[in-house]
């Protein structure tokens, strides 16, 4: 089994800590990028995430390392991994600009449960009772937000579901392949086949950014080539089941920075849902100790 392989050199603790490090940097990101939609094509700022991390990635990384990461046993692989989190990318950019932070990120953590659910399928992960109550409560949850039939009701929601869905693919992509291929090649890959493909779609919605703007852009690729390096480097040290659970704390700075910097704060359902979704993700993390 692959989980049972990949484990026995694993780092649990220190792959927790580079999940919880990278998901807030990537909230920064998606901060950044709801700040810009007021201004920018929401398809402008997602090339501009990947063009400048990938101007950036000779700059942080030396010579000898570029060379390496060019080396690929995997190269379609490493491609449909880099579409995938394109598409995670431009959906969540979208989500921000329809609605508030937190919201957004509360919808799209069905992921974790349909990572669980995907492990299953694509890397012969065996889930427990408890782990399959665990994705009941999530998905649960996930309706108390998003509330369908309700006056509640915004048709933006598909787009963090579709992030979901894309974000739960990527990871156990990403676990499939950090045994095999280096973190700096999966990384070089993300950032090249993101910044090629946008390059060619950017040109019919393109709006010329302002100095404030360029400058955020740059910014939003170095925080994305940080954010998704620790990320490939906690898949590399813990098990995806395990990992999962702590994209949690997204929710922390989403609120922190939704009501300090937008003015937004989660409602009642919102939070009620969040907490039982939350609920569900500690029982997937207690199970993934436990045999199938």
């Amino acid at each position: 089994m692959v989980e049972g392989v990949a484990s026995r050199g694993a780092q649990p603790v220190r792959g927790i800590m580079l999940m919880i490090v990278a998901v807030a940097s990537l909230t920064v990101l998606d901060s950044t990028a709801k700040f810009l939609s007021g201004d920018l094509p929401v398809i402008e700022i997602v090339w501009a995430r990947y063009m400048f991390s990938l101007l950036i990635f000779p700059i942080v990384f030396p010579h000898d390392s570029i060379r390496q990461a060019f080396r690929t046993d995997r190269l379609w692989i490493q491609i449909g991994r880099a579409l995938l989190l394109m598409g995670a990318t431009g959906s969540i950019f979208f989500a921000v600009r329809y609605l508030p932070l937190a919201e957004a990120y509360a919808i799209s953590f069905v992921a974790p449960f349909l990572v669980a659910l995907f492990a299953v399928l694509f890397l012969g992960e065996k889930v427990s009772a408890k782990r399959w109550l665990a994705i009941t409560l999530g998905f649960g949850g996930a309706v108390i937000v998003i509330q369908p039939g309700g006056e509640a009701f915004n048709w933006a929601v598909i787009f963090p579901l579709t992030m979901a869905v894309c974000w739960a693919l990527y990871q156990v992509v990403t676990r499939l392949i950090s045994s095999t291929e280096p973190p700096l090649t999966t990384l070089f890959f993300t950032m090249m086949v993101g910044a090629t493909v946008m390059s060619g779609v950017v040109p019919f919605y393109w709006v010329m950014p302002g100095q404030q703007e360029w400058m955020l852009m740059v910014f939003m690729g170095v925080v994305g080539l940080f954010g998704q390096f620790l990320l490939i480097k906690a898949y590399s040290a813990a098990a995806s089941s395990l990992l999962a659970p702590f994209a949690y704390t997204q929710i922390i700075w989403a609120m922190l920075i939704g009501l300090f910097v937008f003015g937004d704060f989660p409602n009642t359902s919102t939070i009620v849902g969040v907490l039982i979704i939350i609920s569900g993700g500690f029982l997937v993390t207690s199970s993934s100790r436990e045999p199938g």
